[in-house]
């Protein structure tokens, strides 16, 4: 089944563009952005071509005739027999050294022309960031393997592992994998290893920095700041945050009615709680695919929508991909003129989740336009024209009741071994698409969350959110590790379901300590909202069932610890401006809201070398958060990083200026207090 062994020598590099046609294969390489490089390679009497959909922003044809190429501090060489070197020119650094490429049969059902393509490269001990949303406790990823398909599994993942094809090095370069197709990464000291199971040719993009890494922390500068903003050059940067979505947002699962969601906003505004937005979840309409609100239960949308903003309120309303046979009134259209996806063996429109629709759903086709196209107009009329500005993404994995591991379903655009992990950039662009053009907003006025991600999804102006966490204190320390990765992978916003989805009792001791911590955590999170499934509640109705509250008066078991919820909240809301300033920020130059310590500090060896400091990350430059995650602690060690003589740190809760730099240990045994500090100039004596 081997068509062809390319042998590399991998190190950074890369200008101008080449072509080469190298015996049993066909090399091209080129210049793509600021010190870095495209690589693809094909088959032998292949042609280079892009992906179905490409994480770089261009997905070019080849071009360019020389055999060597530089760009900027990378350099690249391609000789006659094939081998591949890129290489930092700056110190003679070999980023990655190749040890081979294979193609063979691709996965069953793929279309003619593409291949299956495993590309191997020597292994080092090196840390590495990125890569996704993963549930490893640690931000470090090194060593890391993933089958693709497990993180689009519900089964496996719970909507909270998310696959992205991007990672950096401590070595000082990043590595794009430019294949959506179902696949496979496997990166130790032995091997990295890189499998797409059906493409049309190997396709990568690596990146360097502009000198030698040392040279940065005496500038004060980290150069993983310098690769994320190359990073995001390359793939997209991300659309602006919504000032009406900077302070704190109040979901749960589920208000029902109208009735519900306007008494709950009423109850924040009367008690002089802050409140962005409230959130309608899942099922508030009939039929599965009918992108509309139950008139039953939501007998004047607009009416509603007015009265919310009245209040200072926006809504977000959940959006889910499916279509339900042969019960939505829009099933007729989607299945005659083709908006859904097909069974392999069928050739057929077949049920891909059967969730409360006996009858099954299928999933929409977001590669077809015109697909998208009737589903956006269908979203303005069932939500866009009443004011509705914010679209909930949930399934967009999207969800699916049996695995797929290639050969089962066809889009418009390829099977899904070609491109599953990235239907959720097709979607949320289609959905981006609903928001502008059918509803007439602009960027910054808009926000989407999906329960997905892929390389440059953020350029639609999707948000991605933990999934469908347990509520437990393993499921929090996590959290934290997990929202620092996600950062580091160019997602732009983020947030946690505060206190966990999953089983959450607000009359358990043990849960009403885990609510108040978790939401000093969330408060620091680019997104501040609160989301679970909370045990309890009046019976199902008419409109279905409400389950427990979620409401900050109902989650406090006493006027301690609903003291201790309501400084956070107020103290994000004083903040937002600065949320506002620190994500312009990363909109601009790719550097996240939430930094883990060796991003902000890169001249700290401790930030740089202790896995301990995971544990904490600062909140843009000047907030230094650390959240306690086991019950009844009474005291957290924290890292103060040495300031410059002009700065000093500042303990919150008390205002106290921390005139010791180090391992600091704070006293929390008062459930409102947790390590909290801010740098501030200090004052001209």
């Amino acid at each position: 089944a081997t068509v062809s062994v390319l042998y590399w020598r991998m190190a950074t590099s890369l200008v101008l563009s080449c072509i080469l046609c190298a015996g049993a294969v066909v090399v091209d390489l080129k210049a793509y952005g600021r010190d870095a490089v495209r690589v693809r390679v094909a088959p032998s009497g292949s042609t280079i071509t892009g992906p179905l959909t490409s994480a770089l922003l261009d997905n070019d044809a080849p071009g360019g005739e020389s055999q060597v190429l530089s760009n900027g501090n990378i350099h690249v060489t391609a000789d006659s027999s094939g081998v591949v070197t890129v290489t930092r020119k700056s110190d003679g650094v070999v980023l990655l050294e190749g040890v081979s490429v294979v193609f063979s049969q691709p996965t069953n059902g793929s279309r003619p022309g593409t291949t299956k393509v495993t590309a191997a490269f020597k292994g080092r001990k090196q840390r590495i960031y990125g890569l996704g949303e993963h549930k490893t406790f640690r931000v470090n990823q090194f060593p890391y393997s993933k089958v693709f398909a497990d993180s689009l599994f519900y089964g496996d993942s719970q909507g909270g592992d998310v696959s992205i094809p991007w990672y950096c090095s401590d070595m000082g370069y990043g590595f794009v994998w430019n294949s959506p197709s179902l696949g496979m990464v496997n990166i130790t000291e032995n091997v990295t290893q890189w499998v797409a199971d059906a493409t049309r040719n190997l396709d990568f993009w690596v990146v360097t920095t502009e000198r030698d890494p040392p040279s940065y922390a005496a500038a004060g500068r980290s150069f993983f700041a310098e690769l994320l903003e190359k990073y995001v050059d390359a793939v997209g940067h991300a659309l602006p945050l919504p000032f009406w979505a900077s302070g704190f947002i109040q979901s749960k699962d589920r208000y029902r009615n109208q009735t519900q969601v306007l008494d709950v906003a009423r109850g924040y505004v009367t008690r002089g709680l802050p409140i962005s937005m409230i959130v309608i979840d899942w099922f508030h309409w009939v039929e599965m695919g009918d992108w509309s609100f139950n008139p039953v239960c939501f007998p004047d949308p607009q009416k509603m929508v007015d009265e919310l903003r009245g209040m200072g309120i926006e809504l977000m309303v959940t959006l889910w991909p499916y279509v339900g046979m042969n019960v939505s009134v829009n099933w007729p259209q989607y299945l005659h003129n083709g908006y859904l996806a097909t069974s392999q063996q069928t050739g057929e429109a077949e049920s891909f989740w059967e969730y409360n629709t006996p009858t099954g759903n299928c999933v929409v086709d977001p590669t077809y336009d015109k697909a998208m196209e009737a589903t956006a107009k269908h979203w303005y009329e069932g939500y866009g024209k009443y004011g509705i500005k914010a679209i909930w993404m949930d399934e967009s994995e999207p969800d699916h009741a049996e695995y797929i591991s290639g050969g089962q379903w066809n889009f418009r655009a390829g099977s899904d071994s070609e491109m599953l992990p990235a239907w959720v950039k097709y979607w949320s662009a289609g959905m981006k698409d609903a928001l502008e053009k059918n509803a007439g907003r602009k960027p910054g006025d808009f926000l989407i969350m999906a329960r997905n991600a892929w390389a440059g999804t953020w350029r639609n102006g999707a948000a991605l959110w933990s999934g469908d966490i347990q509520s437990t204190w393993e499921e929090l320390t996590d959290a934290v590790a997990i929202g620092q990765g996600v950062m580091m992978s160019g997602v732009a916003l983020w947030t946690t379901d505060i206190g966990g989805y999953v089983n959450g009792n607000p009359e358990d001791p043990d849960f009403q300590q885990l609510i108040v911590r978790w939401f000093q955590f969330g408060a620091f999170c680019p997104l501040f909202r609160t989301h679970g499934h909370r045990d309890g509640g009046p019976p199902a109705d008419e409109c279905w069932m409400t389950n427990g509250d979620n409401e900050v008066w109902n989650l406090a078991k006493d006027e301690e610890h609903y003291n201790a919820i309501t400084a956070v909240m107020y103290l994000r809301e004083d903040l937002r401006d600065y949320v506002m300033r620190i994500n312009n920020e990363t909109v601009h130059t790719g550097m996240p809201m939430m930094r883990p310590m060796f991003l902000q500090f890169p001249n700290d060896t401790t930030c740089q070398t202790d896995a301990s400091v995971e544990k904490q990350f600062m909140f843009g430059p000047d907030w230094l958060v650390s959240p306690v995650t086991t019950p009844n602690a009474t005291t957290w060690n924290v890292y103060l990083p040495p300031l410059p003589p002009t700065h000093e740190w500042v303990y919150w809760w008390t205002q106290t200026v921390q005139t010791k730099a180090g391992w600091v240990a704070f006293d929390v045994s008062s459930i409102a207090d947790f390590p909290l500090c801010f740098r501030r100039p200090k004052e001209s004596s």
